[in-house]
């Protein structure tokens, strides 16, 4: 009898902590002595914690956005008791060693709404932990795509998006998100789909806001834009403090990497101009 496979469109986000590899990898064997015993505890202590702690903290960023009553804002106290029995909403998590996935299949729902809303939960909570990492100087990486793919196991999809997710992380280079056309293409045909009834409404609403939170970079590309208006529109989610904290660390280490690793001084060259570009929205000043 043939097996069959069920196959569909998934939203999934990939992100990935910068330096921490290196740290890792020249550890091959167990250690000979008391002092490399405790130097490998020292860095896999050190290592493991922080990867708890941004999944921690990302769930934190998810929940509290959820919550959030300002997602309804543009409903009248009629309909919003509508919308909130649509606000079920599916988001898979996967960790492997410093690398985090975040899947949302796109065709579970009964309501468009409800995966689109999601999705811009998921962006949203990225550029919280993006700017949140900076701060901590832990900074990551990462990719957002919607693709085909299938479920191979519980809550876990493989096929050509986790291929195109990966590449799109890898060509990221330096601390940033990027999104894939995928993605884009996604939300243009929800959008184009979109009936003119409640529904259909509140699926353009959360997809206005999905593309509030993506712009373009110096190099042409889709990114997420952690500290952007889309993100700063959003009362009491980013405290400003830690803004003027992560683009203090991107200045920091362009200037540390300047005479000792052309490529990662580019590479915090353009993070640094990134913050600046936006410090005037959280009425922050540049110290460059």
């Amino acid at each position: 009898m043939a097996k069959t496979i069920k196959i569909g469109y998934y939203f999934v986000a990939f992100i990935d902590i910068v330096g921490q590899r290196d740290r890792l990898k020249h550890w091959t064997k167990l250690p000979s002595n008391d002092g490399e015993r405790e130097n490998v505890k020292r860095v896999l202590l050190d290592t493991s914690e922080y990867v708890r702690e941004l999944r921690v903290k990302f769930d934190e960023y998810f929940e509290a956005i959820a919550a959030s009553t300002s997602l309804l804002d543009h409903l009248t106290p009629g309909q919003r008791a509508w919308a909130e029995q649509r606000k079920k909403m599916t988001l898979w998590r996967r960790g492997f060693t410093d690398s985090y996935f975040m899947t949302i299949p796109c065709g579970y729902e009964s309501s468009w709404g409800a995966h689109s809303l999601a999705i811009y939960i998921c962006l949203f909570s990225i550029c919280g932990l993006f700017i949140w990492a900076l701060a901590k100087k832990r900074p990551f990486r990462g990719a957002a795509e919607v693709g085909l793919g299938t479920e191979i196991s519980e809550q876990e999809v493989y096929g050509p998006v986790n291929v195109r997710v990966s590449e799109l992380e890898t060509d990221a280079g330096y601390p940033r998100i990027v999104v894939g056309n995928g993605l884009l293409n996604h939300l243009d045909d929800l959008d184009e789909r979109c009936l003119d009834n409640l529904e259909g409404k509140h699926t353009k609403h959360c997809i206005q806001d999905c593309r509030s939170l993506i712009t373009i970079d110096h190099t042409d590309t889709p990114i997420l834009d952690p500290m952007g208006e889309g993100v700063k529109s959003v009362k009491g989610a980013i405290d400003p403090r830690m803004v003027k904290l992560a683009y203090e660390f991107a200045v920091r280490q362009e200037k540390f990497f300047g005479h000792s690793n052309e490529k990662l001084h580019k590479y915090y060259n353009h993070l640094r101009k990134y913050c600046e570009s936006r410090l005037a929205l959280w009425n922050l000043g540049s110290t460059h």
